[in-house]
């Protein structure tokens, strides 16, 4: 049994916890993240290791699920955050003694999923969560492909104009495509209540909304050709309106091709990914 400490450091809350290999949660502390202060944010996430039993369960490896841009173990903007240019990786190190690995929030969950959750049974797959915004990854050969940009960014071709994907397909993004729609609401989740009452013009931003992912997926399935994808995020919580959807529309797109079908499947992790993650992350370190 190894025990590692995982670390996620999200838009609103930090998370320091030790976890065993089979994912035991031995002892998790949670504050609010510190914003706009490095030092300060560094103090804090030294200081909530330190409470931790860590030479009891001779911890070795630490991995950080951090919610923002970066670069080969080292954190280049985490914007919700307002951190810049932070080398944690190599404080905890010297600081520790430690090995310690950084990866983007998205792709230590797509490493979860592919290493404990809903793709485990396979060997290429690609995760993408969609919430307030869009984040994806790539795992390929059971290893995490880890590119520092996120999915969300990428451009798409939207009313003859180029908007990033996230824009116009994430939690947030429906607030916008149902404005353009003339449709005011105030979050995603007024939206798919609207649709679950069958509200006519709800549905048929639906299906716009489903049009933009399909597509989006499609092309992924078309460069990547994998076993599944993965979906997570807080729109999942409506995924019963629109997963056959997804995966039909998806599949349509690419059947002129000699790929894999798209084979689409909901994540395992929920509220516990980001603490996964870095679990996930540490055990990976060589």
């Amino acid at each position: 049994m190894e025990y590692v400490i995982s670390i996620d450091m999200g838009a609103t809350n930090l998370r320091v916890g030790i976890v065993s290999s089979n994912l035991d949660i031995i002892e998790v502390n949670r504050e609010k993240t510190i914003k706009n202060d490095k030092d300060l944010l560094v103090k804090q996430i030294c200081r909530l290791i330190e409470s931790l039993p860590y030479e009891k369960y001779n911890v070795k490896k630490v991995g950080i699920s951090a919610c923002g841009f970066i670069e080969r173990n080292k954190i280049k903007i985490l914007p919700n955050l307002g951190i810049k240019d932070l080398d944690l990786q190599k404080i905890i190190e010297e600081k520790y003694g430690f090995k310690c690995e950084i990866k983007n929030d998205a792709n230590c969950t797509a490493l979860a999923e592919a290493t404990f959750g809903a793709t485990k049974d396979v060997k290429d797959s690609f995760f993408i969560t969609i919430s307030s915004g869009i984040g994806g990854c790539l795992i390929y050969n059971n290893e995490m492909i880890d590119l520092a940009f996120e999915i969300g960014h990428t451009l798409i071709k939207y009313h003859n104009n180029l908007e990033e994907f996230e824009k116009v397909a994430s939690g947030n993004g429906l607030v916008k495509l149902c404005q353009d729609n003339y449709l005011m609401i105030e979050n995603a989740k007024e939206f798919f209540d609207l649709c679950n009452n069958k509200d006519p013009l709800a549905l048929n931003i639906l299906e716009e909304w489903e049009d933009i992912v399909s597509l989006y997926i499609a092309n992924l399935q078309m460069e990547y050709n994998t076993d599944k994808i993965c979906l997570s995020g807080g729109v999942m919580k409506s995924s019963n309106l629109f997963i056959e959807a997804l995966e039909k529309k998806s599949n349509e797109l690419i059947s002129r091709f000699p790929l894999k079908p798209v084979k689409i499947v909901l994540a395992q992790f929920d509220q516990d990914a980001g603490l996964m993650g870095g679990v996930s992350v540490a055990l990976h370190i060589k």
